[in-house]
This record gives C-alpha cells, structure tokens and sequence, in this order.
C-alpha cells in the first residue's frame, strides 16, 4: 500500500474510532457531561472529524476505476437502502420489537408511547451520514461528473458552499422528505447534501490532481496543506464575522462553517502524512486500516448496538466514567461482532462454492 493512500485510510480508519466515542457520548452521557464539562467539549470537537471522512470519500472514488453512470447509481441505491436498514434496526426493533427503548429517548422528540406509524415513519427516515453519501453517488452518476473537468467539479464545490444558506429549508417541487434530504434546516436529516457534499467534491478534485501528478504523493498533501489553510483563514475570518449564522447548527452549516470544517481536516490529512503515517506500524496502524477497510458496516454495527444498549444503560443518564467505560465496551463488540460478521460470511461462501457431490 502506498503513503497517500495509507494516509487516507489512517484518517478514515480514526472516524470510525471517533464515531463510537462520539455517540456513545450522545446518548448515553448526561447533558451536562455533554455540554458543560471539558471532556464533553474535547469529544465534541473530534466529532468535527466528519469532513476528513467525506474528503476522504470523495479522493478514494476519484481514484476508482468504477466510476460508469450506472455502477455509481447501483451503489448509491445500496447505500440508501443500507441507510434505512439501519434505521429501522436502531429504532424500530427497539420499540416496536424488544421494548427496550427508554421512554426519556422518546421524550425527547415530544412524543409519548405508543408511537404512532407516523412518528416511526419519521425516526426510520432519519437521514445520516449514509444517506448522505448514497445521494452523493447517485448524484455523481447521474451527473456523469467522471467526465467534467476539474475545474468544473471544483466550482461545483464552492458554488454548493456559498448557496446553502440561500437554500437552507426550503421545499421545492419535490416531496418534504427528499427536499429535506437536500436542504433540510431540521433534525430528521442531520447531513443534508447543501453543503456537505462540497467536501466530498472536494475530495474529488484532490483525487483528480494526484492523478494528474502522475501520482506525485508530495504533491498532493502539498496541495492538502496549501489549500487547507487557505480555507482555514477563509472559513475563521467569516465564523469570526458571523459564527452563529455559519456555524450555529453544526449539522447544517452555511458556506463559513463547510468552508472552516475543509481547510481544518486538509489540514490534519497532510499532517498525518507528514507525523504519522510513516513512522508508526503497530496495532494502532493496523486496527485504523482495518476500520477503514470495513467503515460502512462498522458504522452500522456501532449504531445498532449503541441504540439497543440503551435499554440497559439508559439515556442521557450516565457520568463521566461509566460513559468512558461505555466507550470502550461499545468499541470492542463493534469490532467483535464484525468479526462473527465476517465469519460467518466467509462459512456461508465456502459453503456456496463447496462442489456437490455427485450420486
């Protein structure tokens, strides 16, 4: 494997270890823990790691031989429907199913038990990370954008950033629902497209230069690091401006606040290039790679488990070091039942490919 890749993946590989601490952190950790405590503040500002994942995302699928229209719709279809798998896992079966829901869990939404289909309707079409990311890919092929030039694709990405505080919440010709996938200004859909998918894009025309480099590695965290402060001063100076109008809703930024999120984590890639990633090898190194390799069913696993755990642990209800023993216990059956996950997959392949025995 070569640096610019393991530089990517070590970064990707960390979001999956900084999302489990992240939501165990949201769910289970007292909100004064969360909001008026230092290790609250410290989880919080990892969590901002979400742009490296996209930018990651983005550089990873410039660099994809499988970039047809159609191979990148089919796989943001499956995505989406991975998505809303999910969702009714995290939600549904926990309510409906098991009875294990805390009912401080659905109090927060205003609601009471019994839910009705309408309000389950409303969690199981939560949009994330994942919805997010399907749209994106259907985007992309539906776009053709494998065959833009990369100036055009880089314009894209900033005329997204700078219109999404023009576009936030409003509801077009589409339904509600995937307008809000779009634009959402609420908390059914935490990661609308405007503007998260400017990262991705991003990413994108980072993966277009290396190539363009003849895959000059220096080159292109050179750029990671140029640009990355670029926007870092671009994206201070307009939060200094108007943080609460950029940077108020975390999840549904404006131009100043995707612009800041960008140059911060480019920043971090070409530090991990530089610091990191030749010069550590060890478990560490290679429990990252392996969370990269396998990001998207970690990050399922962790957020069913998460959400199922909250009937034994409850909600909003834990200290500080129940919630860091949480952290650990959640890391290591995330991992452990990835583990079944894939022997058990590998059991049923040998079984399929397994020649009969003729009589």
């Amino acid at each position: 494997m070569n640096t610019r890749l393991k530089t990517i993946d070590l970064a990707r590989g960390a979001s999956v270890f900084i999302m489990i601490l992240v939501h165990t952190l949201w769910m289970y950790s007292s909100t004064t823990l969360q909001s008026e405590s230092l290790f609250g503040a410290v989880i919080h500002i990892l969590g901002k790691g979400t742009a490296s994942f996209l930018v990651a995302m983005g550089l990873s699928l410039a660099l994809s031989r499988r970039q047809t229209p159609m191979l990148l719709i089919k796989r943001g279809i499956q995505l989406l429907l991975l998505a809303y798998l999910m969702n009714a896992a995290k939600f549904w079966l926990p309510i409906e199913v098991f009875n294990t829901m805390p009912e401080a869990f659905i109090n927060a939404y205003g609601w009471q038990s019994p839910l009705s289909a309408g309000q389950l309707q409303f969690m199981v079409l939560t949009g994330d990370i994942l919805q997010l990311a399907g749209v994106s890919l259907v985007l992309f092929g539906a776009l053709n954008i494998a065959r833009w030039k990369t100036t055009w694709i880089a314009c894209l990405a900033v005329a997204i950033a700078l219109v999404s505080q023009f576009v936030r919440g409003q509801q077009f010709a589409l339904s509600p629902y995937i307008s809000d996938l779009f634009f959402a200004n609420n908390y059914q859909v935490y990661f609308p497209v405007f503007p998260w998918i400017s990262a991705i894009l991003t990413g994108y025309v980072l993966g277009r230069l290396y190539i363009n480099s003849q895959h000059n590695a220096a080159y292109l965290f050179s750029v990671c690091a140029k640009l990355g402060a670029a926007l870092l001063v671009i994206g201070s100076a307009w939060l200094f401006i108007d943080f609460n109008g950029q940077f108020g809703n975390f999840f549904h930024l404006n131009g100043g606040g995707i612009i800041y999120l960008i140059g911060l984590n480019l920043c971090a890639l070409a530090l991990i290039e530089y610091a990191i990633a030749n010069k550590f090898n060890g478990p560490i190194t290679r429990a990252l790679l392996y969370a990269s390799k396998h990001v998207t069913a970690l990050y399922i696993i962790q957020w069913v488990l998460i959400c199922w755990f909250m009937g034994v642990f409850g909600y909003h209800t834990q200290s500080l070091w129940p919630t860091l023993c949480l952290m650990v216990l959640m890391s290591l059956l995330t991992f452990a039942v990835h583990k079944v996950y894939l022997q058990a997959k590998q059991t049923i392949l040998a079984i399929k490919q397994k020649p009969k025995r003729i009589a």
